[in-house]
């Protein structure tokens, strides 16, 4: 065998044996992302869309194939439609009703099928995630294999105005759908392939020495990549095969970047959705989280804070409250007092909050926006009673504009105050509560615009 063709040989071993192992370690991993961020967007879907179905128009329909000819039923399946029409890509949308036998389920409304089946009865003891909707929005861990075919579905509890759990709404994603990003990812790892493969043909009579050193440039980069360095990219001004090589490395761990960023905008926009449908449930603090975002900004832009800070506060400042999914509403609509096991129980929702944005990979910066709110200058704030060196500006400028906001709604224990009064109040307890800079930045951007 001739030196070029063992040269030839080599390289295709080599390059063919290295993308093989990245896309060994590279797609697990991006795989569990994808599913990861399904399941949080199914149980976003799922919770906002259980919100606004008509609970009291559930309960009159009753679970058997004579209830199509009920306009409550007709009106549950327009209903379904529209949420279905508003998320495009569902597979099917559903409701079901307890049945009297553990475990069983009986379909009530159902749309995305070829027939309508009210009244169905379907044994779930072996999908607890589902049961679990009953408690609250939840997801499928895994694929799911059933009758109707394998999905991964969200479910959430459709509620009556007395607030009783009468079914769950569920939501479910095309099996196609869940590994679209699978064949889309083994296509790529086959371009790939057939470069690789090409290269090292047309490479092959090249002197080893020659090719040696950005061979080791592009292994080096794979092995980062292998590491979990995405961003890193691969510069072979060379002006053949290799550099080829580089770009196609670059466009692949750009993909992947590309990817994640959007599993991860999507799991956002689901967190996002679930504030609103929290919020939603209490005139009190409707929008509550959008205004703390504004002030929070603009608070931030007044002290010179950088655009990247800036850009943080709005991203994660809307979020500051989503822990309080984890609390029982009537403790947080409760009109009076609450009871000191009631206070633990709210003291813990930033705790629950950052344990919902964990799968965002937040930096510990951003995260403390979020787990850190309500912490004091002096020390006796909660969780976990941070002083003021460790507190960031960006966490006091959410600690000031949360105060603020609050101060200034009304709430079912007390009235609103004015502005000029709000910022009394905080100056009162500027250097113990609040840090005093951030308090004097609010009130001159109210003072400018007249507030006082």
């Amino acid at each position: 065998m001739t030196f070029q063709r063992k040269v030839t040989c080599v390289l295709i071993l080599v390059i063919t044996a290295l993308i093989i192992t990245i896309a060994g370690f590279v797609y697990p991993q991006a795989f569990r992302e994808n599913l990861e961020g399904a399941r949080y967007m199914l149980k976003g879907v799922a919770a906002t869309g259980a919100f606004n179905i008509d609970g009291d128009l559930h309960q009159k329909i009753p679970p058997d194939t004579l209830a199509i000819h009920q306009p409550a039923y007709r009106e549950l399946q327009n209903q379904l439609k529209q949420i279905q029409a508003a998320n495009p890509g569902l597979r099917y949308v559903w409701t079901m009703a307890k049945g009297e036998k553990p475990g069983e389920m009986i379909f009530v409304g159902d749309v995305g099928g070829r027939n309508a089946r009210p009244g169905l009865r379907y044994n779930a003891s072996h999908i607890p995630d589902l049961v679990d909707g009953f408690k609250g929005p939840t997801a499928d861990r895994s694929p799911v294999k059933g009758p109707w075919g394998t999905s991964l579905s969200g479910y959430a509890p459709i509620r009556n105005k007395a607030g009783e759990t009468v079914a769950i709404l569920g939501v479910d994603l095309y099996e196609q759908q869940l590994y679209r990003f699978r064949e889309n990812f083994r296509d790529f790892l086959g371009i790939c392939l057939e470069i690789g493969l090409g290269f090292a043909i047309l490479m092959g009579g090249v002197v080893a020495r020659w090719i040696a050193r950005p061979l080791n440039r592009l292994v080096q980069g794979m092995h980062r990549v292998e590491e979990g360095e995405l961003t890193q990219e691969v510069t072979l001004p060379t002006g053949d095969e290799f550099e080829e090589a580089a770009a196609t490395f670059n466009r692949m761990t750009a993909g992947l970047v590309k990817a994640r960023d959007e599993l991860r905008t999507s799991f956002l926009h689901a967190i996002q959705s679930l504030m609103s449908a929290l919020e939603a449930k209490d005139p009190y603090t409707r929008g509550h989280s959008v205004s703390v975002t504004r002030y929070a900004t603009e608070i931030a832009k007044a002290m010179g804070k950088t655009d990247r800070e800036i850009e943080t506060l709005n991203r994660l400042a809307v979020l500051h409250d989503i822990g309080k999914i984890g609390i029982h509403d009537e403790v947080l609509t409760k009109a009076t007092s609450l009871s000191e096991e009631e206070r633990k129980a709210v003291e813990q929702h930033p705790v629950i909050g950052a344990k919902i944005l964990a799968p965002l990979g937040l930096s510990p910066e951003e995260l403390a926006i979020i787990i850190s709110h309500h912490e004091r200058e002096d020390g006796t704030g909660y969780p976990q009673r941070l002083d003021r060196s460790k507190i960031s500006d960006l966490v006091a400028i959410v600690t000031v504009a949360d105060s603020y906001d609050a101060m200034t709604s009304h709430r079912p224990y007390r009235s609103s105050l004015k502005p000029k009064e709000a910022i009394v109040e905080l100056r009162r307890g500027a250097g113990t509560q609040f840090r005093p800079e951030v308090v004097e930045a609010l009130a001159r951007l109210l003072d400018q615009k007249g507030a006082l």
